[in-house]
């Protein structure tokens, strides 16, 4: 295809190596002009959602950065060189690897600015580089082909506030005989790639798109012997993976213990035998917070005295009568 052509250098139609790499691309199937296709039987909801999201009545068809970028390659290739060098406020990382054919994968998604008001939603799919197939239009190695979305088709909504980051972990599998075990198709599992994106739902505005290779990610972020899906501080190194609290977060990225922090211990002491204490600083504590709402996350996690889900004088009272109460 003349689309393939830009990413070719010795094509005469070459954008060049920074084009390239800034470039994330993916093709979507349709069930015509064949409904044989083997990349659409492969998975129709999910293109046909797509197709129907982007009002595409015809092909070929092309979108860059959520705009219609016309039918033909060298639109596409004008849209992509218009849009690719934007500033854009969201960043996406990408983190995991390949067990056989199961794809680990952390999506972390940051954003410098407040978007929490547009509608934004994360889009997680994968796709392959080639895949080789006599087509019924002539073509035969089709590039950057869709296979699946690890989100809903129509993306997870998220909250970017400019201040707290959105990350996800998802594990999802390649049947080995994928498409539908057609064995009219070539393909190598070292072609599987992973795409991000952050899109407007609204106005199909695209924030940010990142790639990466599947196998060339890495499964083991801190590097202490233990997968990411499978690592309960994926960032810190922490072989013996040590809970005390059993709350599937280590010990080494534990912001809280939770054998601590109790409900009701709000300043977080102990005894002389490490056992939490509830008495009447806990009451100043949690009232200093309903005056000020600055205090550390461990000790708003167990103000909620009530358990209606509001801290408030409410929680003060009710902390009152357990302490008087007590022994």
């Amino acid at each position: 295809m003349a689309f393939d052509g830009f990413f070719d250098p010795d094509n005469p139609t070459y954008v060049g190596a920074d084009v390239v790499g800034n470039w994330v691309r993916v093709k979507y199937s349709m069930s015509w002009p064949s409904s044989s296709d083997p990349f659409y039987l492969a998975n129709p909801s999910d293109q046909t959602a797509r197709r129907t999201y982007y009002g595409v009545n015809g092909i070929p068809a092309g979108f860059g950065n959520g705009s219609n970028a016309g039918g033909g390659a060298n639109s596409w290739r004008s849209s992509a060189l218009a849009n690719i060098g934007q500033e854009t406020p969201v960043s996406i990382s990408l983190n995991g690897g390949m067990n056989g054919y199961e794809l680990q994968l952390e999506v972390s998604v940051s954003a410098e600015s407040d978007l929490s008001g547009t509608g934004t939603r994360l889009f997680v799919m994968t796709t392959i580089d080639s895949a080789l197939y006599n087509a019924a239009n002539g073509v035969y190695d089709h590039r950057s082909m869709f296979i699946d979305f690890l989100t809903p088709n129509t993306g997870t909504i998220i909250t970017l506030d400019g201040i707290n980051d959105h990350t996800a972990s998802y594990t999802w599998t390649l049947q080995s005989n994928w498409p539908n075990g057609n064995t009219g198709v070539i393909w190598d599992l070292s072609m599987l790639n992973v795409v991000a994106f952050v899109q407007n739902y609204s106005t199909k505005e695209v924030y940010q798109a990142e790639s990466a290779r599947a196998n060339e990610m890495n499964p083991d972020i801190d590097d202490d012997g233990i997968l990411n899906g499978e690592d309960n501080c994926v960032d810190i190194y922490n072989p013996d993976q040590a809970d005390v609290d059993n709350d599937q977060i280590g010990n080494m990225c534990d912001p809280c213990n939770d054998l601590v922090y109790v409900l009701g211990n709000t300043n977080g002491d102990l005894n002389q035998n490490g056992d939490p204490v509830i008495d009447i600083f806990d009451l100043f504590t949690l009232s200093d917070f309903i005056h000020e709402e600055s205090l550390n996350e461990c000790s708003e996690n167990v103000m909620n005295i009530n358990g209606d889900n509001h801290i408030n004088i409410l929680d003060v009272i009710e902390l009152m009568q357990y302490l008087m109460n007590s022994d």
